[in-house]
């Protein structure tokens, strides 16, 4: 820029002598302090690290005295310190566990025992306490996933038989309370591949004894309340009790429990199927429909939906769409002596009396086999307390089971009690 004499202008005039000029050693002023301040504190840090890691660590003797004469809190402080600097120290983590439970905190115990380092030989007890933790404090989710990490199957850390044993009787109480035998059996499954002789016939009594006796619905919904009470986020416990409340009368608190296992789970296929079921029976067909339209992404692979789709298409009229929902719920569990019958119906309504005679056979025979059941079961019971019965008695009763089984589509008990009959 120049004057109208062409004489160029200063920076200074440029931009009028009037004009504050930045305060430039004031901010470098500031930057530096900020910089020394920092230095200052990273320096301070370090020599309160190295201090505090100088200090003697208690050893778990005065921790374990202090357990002993029931100063927890004394023994809480001096392993708390102990952990600082060896955090993976299983035996000081087990014996803090302990100083949690004398306070009466069973949840902050089980948290506690989780955290025993999987190598460690105590980490099978302290899955095992940590359920039984939880589970006093009706934390029946949390307890479920201790114990079954418990069974798990490690070649590397075997898991002591008995701790196994005991694991798989406290998963398969909480499994009756709740009803959810699907999830019972590859537990029965597990532990009777455990075991041998007279202790296998327990396990496989046990895979029978839930198709013919379950604990009463009064009973059950006392625990389950106190389940999703205490876990409000339980999903399992949460759809028993709707299932509970259901089976005892209780319409409007049973769609309460699924709408809110709905809400919370949009993907939680059981929910959606009791829920499904429950609206089909008290016969709401415009809200059963409005669900079904709405299902889980996980849904397809669930036969009850197809069997859903099946009753819809029924209501409409619709055979031809109705065989085909029916058949593929007949393909995705074949054993299922509803999905025959209503597929039979659908084919005469076809004109196909052949095949819809040939799927009522099968529905009776299933039928017939559940119904012979419980005298094989007692047949089976009372051959083996029997002092006198011959062991081609004990044999011929344990095939008459394996027969019934292969008919109800169990395979794997089926196998079993030949396998027994063999065996006696």
């Amino acid at each position: 820029m120049t004057t109208a004499s062409g004489v160029p202008l200063t920076q200074s005039q440029s931009t009028g002598s009037g004009a504050p000029r930045p305060s430039r050693p004031f901010g470098r002023f500031v930057v530096r302090s900020v910089a020394m301040l920092i230095l200052v504190g990273l320096v301070a840090f370090n020599v309160w690290w190295f201090v505090r890691q100088q200090r003697p660590v208690p050893g778990l003797e005065s921790a374990q005295r202090a357990l002993n004469r029931g100063d927890y809190r004394t023994a809480e402080t001096l392993l708390r310190e102990r952990l600082r600097t060896r955090p993976r120290d299983a035996t000081a983590i087990v014996a803090l566990a302990r100083a949690r439970a004398g306070q009466s905190d069973l949840s902050g115990c089980a948290r506690i025992l989780l955290r025993v380092p999987e190598w460690s030989s105590q980490r099978p007890e302290a899955l095992y306490r940590a359920g039984q933790s939880f589970y006093k404090v009706n934390r029946a989710h949390d307890a479920e996933v201790a114990w079954l990490d418990l069974i798990h199957e490690d070649p590397l850390h075997p898991v002591p038989t008995a701790l196994f044993t005991d694991a798989c009787m406290e998963l398969l109480k909480l499994y009756a309370i709740e009803d959810r035998w699907q999830d019972a059996y590859p537990v029965i499954w597990a532990a009777y591949d455990r075991t041998s002789g007279t202790e296998q016939a327990g396990w496989l009594l046990s895979r029978m004894r839930p198709e013919l006796e379950r604990i009463a619905h009064s009973e059950a919904i006392l625990h389950i309340e106190r389940y999703v009470a205490a876990d409000p986020g339980d999903q399992e416990a949460r759809r028993a009790l709707a299932k509970a409340d259901l089976a005892m009368g209780r319409r409007p608190e049973a769609e309460a429990q699924f709408l809110e296992c709905c809400t919370r789970d949009p993907d939680d296929v059981r929910a959606w199927r009791d829920f499904l079921s429950m609206l089909l029976e008290q016969g709401e067909l415009e809200r059963f429909l409005e669900l079904l339209n709405h299902p889980p992404r996980a849904a397809d692979l669930e036969p009850e939906t197809w069997f859903f789709r099946g009753t819809a298409a029924e209501k409409k009229g619709d055979w031809a769409q109705a065989q085909a929902h029916f058949q593929k719920a007949v393909e995705l569990h074949p054993f299922t002596p509803k999905y025959y019958y209503r597929l039979a119906a659908v084919l005469d309504r076809l004109g196909d009396r052949t095949r819809a005679a040939a799927h009522r056979r099968r529905t009776q025979q299933m039928n017939d086999a559940r119904s012979q059941l419980p005298g094989a079961y007692n047949g089976f019971l009372s051959a083996q307390e029997s002092a006198t019965a011959k062991s081609a008695d004990r044999a011929a009763a344990a095939r008459r089971l394996g027969s019934i089984c292969e008919i109800l589509g169990w395979a794997r008990a089926a196998q079993a009690w030949n396998r027994l009959a063999v065996a006696l």
